[in-house]
């Protein structure tokens, strides 16, 4: 009989079997600490249980690393959301042999997912998953990421990114300061997202010496398809707004490199997901920030198409139309 136990920040796991040596994991989690019980148990009831603890190259996360391997060893740089997600595919399965895995334990892992991500997060989670297993040319007897993507995706419930609309409605942001508390990082996220217009990954690469107070202006590294490596250099204006967040959170950002320093990405998201749920604000996520500085920009400043799109860096007029939600309301005394 498996227990799960509380042990600070982890759930530790204990299985004891008569024949079988005893086995013991932590997860950062309960849902994949209980998941790996299941599996373990049900293994060692019907006789399949093997030791996989020597076998590096056929875990899951070793799979993983090798996946991020095969872009670093050619000088790519694994974007930010997507290093984020192959780390929690990691958490999740640590410890688990690709030939243990079944279509129910990757729709256990979606189920757990799916509580906190969109679809449309989801479904590259999911992608990202099938690529690891599929790079390293480890030969299955079954496809079951490709059976359990097939299953979610026909079920709707993983499916591509949705145009969004939705914008801050009054009263929200003094809602989601009061909610933020004594976190002031999240609040400094958040305020130069409204001011900027940066996308997450981008305000949590942000350094100091990105920023050049004389010139006013932000070095950026943004994503290009197009750009050996996926990126090219970008160069956005300062905004007056920007510039006074970057003053009243000097004594938070300190003198390290990075002016944030959460350990991904995805934390800003996360966190912003929790200060959101404590102000019972609902389907409002921290990219949404990003439409509303956008449509700001036309708005209240008044800036030209050709204007915001040098801040945006959209390559097309048609691909920043999708970020800007001017709102019917706003335009009555023109």
């Amino acid at each position: 009989m498996a227990t799960i136990r509380k042990r600070g920040d982890y759930y530790q796991v204990q299985i004891r079997r008569k024949d079988y040596p005893d086995q013991s994991k932590s997860f950062t989690s309960k849902a994949p600490a209980a998941a790996w019980a299941r599996r373990i148990e049900t293994s060692m009831d019907n006789g399949s249980w093997i030791d996989t603890r020597g076998t590096r190259l056929t875990l899951i996360d070793g799979i993983i690393d090798n996946l991020i391997h095969s872009f670093e060893r050619f000088g790519l740089e694994v974007a930010g959301p997507k290093m984020s997600s192959l780390n929690q595919l990691k958490r999740y399965f640590d410890g688990w042999s690709i030939h243990d895995l079944t279509v129910d334990d990757v729709l256990d892992f979606a189920a757990h997912r799916r509580r906190t991500v969109s679809p449309s997060t989801l479904q590259k989670q999911m992608s990202y998953l099938q690529q690891a297993i599929r790079v390293s040319r480890v030969k299955v007897e079954e496809d079951v990421t490709g059976i359990a993507i097939k299953e979610l995706v026909d079920r709707k419930i993983i499916m591509g990114s949705v145009h969004r609309d939705r914008r801050l409605k009054p009263g929200e942001y003094d809602r989601i300061k009061e909610a933020a508390g004594n976190h002031k990082w999240i609040m400094l996220a958040v305020d130069i997202a409204l001011e900027s217009g940066m996308r997450q990954g981008e305000i949590h690469a942000l350094k100091h010496t990105d920023i050049d107070l004389e010139k006013g202006l932000i070095t950026l590294l943004r994503k290009d398809k197009k750009s050996i490596g996926g990126k090219k250099k970008a160069v956005i204006p300062l905004f007056k707004g920007v510039r006074e967040v970057l003053l009243s959170g000097q004594n938070y950002f300190g003198k390290a490199d990075t002016l944030f320093h959460v350990n991904n990405a995805a934390s800003i998201s996360d966190k912003f997901a929790l200060v959101c749920k404590e102000a019972n604000i609902h389907d409002l996520t921290f990219h949404d920030l990003r439409h509303e500085a956008l449509s700001r920009m036309f708005e209240i400043k008044k800036m030209t198409l050709e204007q915001v799109q040098v801040v945006s860096g959209h390559s097309s007029f048609d691909q920043l139309s999708r970020y800007v939600n001017l709102r019917p309301e706003d335009l009555v005394d023109l």
